[in-house]
């Protein structure tokens, strides 16, 4: 049977409609967007709230379903899992039988022998990578296993041994590229911002905390038309927690923002991630209500709320190549969050969920 919500203020992608609309749902995906409703729909009047695409998170680390039936309630309908070794785990929330977020990953990324400090976070020794060869086999087994893109991970001591070689860096781009997937790494210092840039990693995620990105890096990822997940509100967590411990190796917070900010002004492309996990040993994320702590911080560094709101939606989709979803379209999943309020207007407004759908079935809040 089709569904209508009825009665709401749609988000467009640019504006809330002044008008309102009646959004109409068959088997999942949206049908119509307009005045008009068919009789004979189970209907739903929402009275005059927002409806916005249902949220994504472009970084997060999986480790059961409960994560994803927490998340839902946040208005997230999609994760970008960032490395799992859990392939069954994962499959199962491609398309779960129950309204929860779902989820695609990278899988394992690409990286070198890891170090203690990395190995103690995630409780294992994850295999890493020492010549082409070793590159291309990984890459073909994450790519067989349905990875969304291949992840990288470039880290200095005591995350890792050493920084991935150069010549890895680029066979990993080259041969993934050659692949058809775009590469995302990990990149939390300037010299794993600078190999990015250099060798045109995709996505660059996290934020130096120890200095902010110089101009010349950041000018050469846009020029570049590289996108940037800072998950600021993982680095402001990771700084809390090293004051306690080490510290002489916390870094500041402020760095984080002032690189978000520098990035922002030089019109790159940004994504929210908020690197939400239960297994990081160093700063455990809440899956879910993060996502707003980390509007707030892109706020405080300067991104408008359209901005916000396009790096958690559509811009999210087309980045990962998620094509039916990220906007309220015809011919697009009803992944749809009714919030209270407008978030164009006020960012803050994204917490007011009052429903949300997964692929048109409502989930439990």
């Amino acid at each position: 049977m089709k569904k209508v919500i009825k009665n709401v203020h749609v988000f467009d992608g640019n504006t809330v409609s002044t008008e309102l609309a009646h959004v109409v749902i068959n088997n999942g995906y949206i049908q119509s967007v307009g005045a008009m409703a068919p009789a004979m729909c189970e209907e739903y009047n929402a009275r005059g709230l927002t409806l916005l695409p249902g949220f994504i998170d472009t970084h997060i680390h999986i480790d059961s379903c409960d994560n994803c039936a927490l998340a839902v309630k946040s208005g997230i309908t999609t994760f970008i899992d960032q490395m799992c070794d859990k392939t069954e785990l994962i499959d199962s929330l491609d398309e779960p039988d129950e309204p929860i977020t779902t989820v695609r990953s990278v899988y394992l990324p690409i990286q070198a022998q890891p170090g203690k400090m990395f190995i103690d976070a995630i409780g294992y020794e994850p295999p890493y990578v020492k010549t082409k060869d070793d590159v291309r086999r990984t890459i073909d087994t994450e790519i067989a296993k349905g990875a969304v893109v291949i992840k990288m991970l470039l880290d200095l001591p005591p995350i890792t041994t050493g920084m991935l070689a150069e010549e890895l860096i680029e066979e990993t781009v080259l041969y993934a590229h050659e692949k058809g997937k775009l590469v995302s790494a990990h990149t939390t210092s300037v010299e794993a911002y600078r190999l990015a840039a250099k060798y045109g990693v995709d996505i660059l995620n996290h934020t130096p905390k120890d200095e902010p990105v110089p101009m010349d890096i950041i000018n050469e990822i846009k020029q570049k038309d590289l996108t940037v997940i800072p998950t600021t509100v993982m680095q402001e967590g990771i700084v809390r927690n090293m004051q306690k411990v080490m510290p002489e190796r916390a870094g500041n917070f402020e760095n984080v923002l002032e690189t978000v900010r520098r990035l922002h002004e030089a019109g790159v492309r940004m994504l929210v991630g908020t690197d939400s996990n239960r297994t990081n040993k160093m700063c455990f994320i809440t899956h879910g209500e993060s996502i707003f702590r980390e509007f707030d911080f892109l706020h405080d560094a300067g991104l408008t709320n359209l901005d916000i709101l396009h790096g958690a939606t559509s811009t999210a989709a087309d980045i990962f190549g998620l094509s039916d979803r990220g906007s309220i379209e015809v011919g697009k999943r009803a992944d749809l969050v009714l919030v209270e309020g407008d978030p164009t207007k006020d960012i803050s407004a994204c917490r007011n969920i009052k429903k949300v759908w997964v692929k048109g079935v409502e989930a439990i809040l």
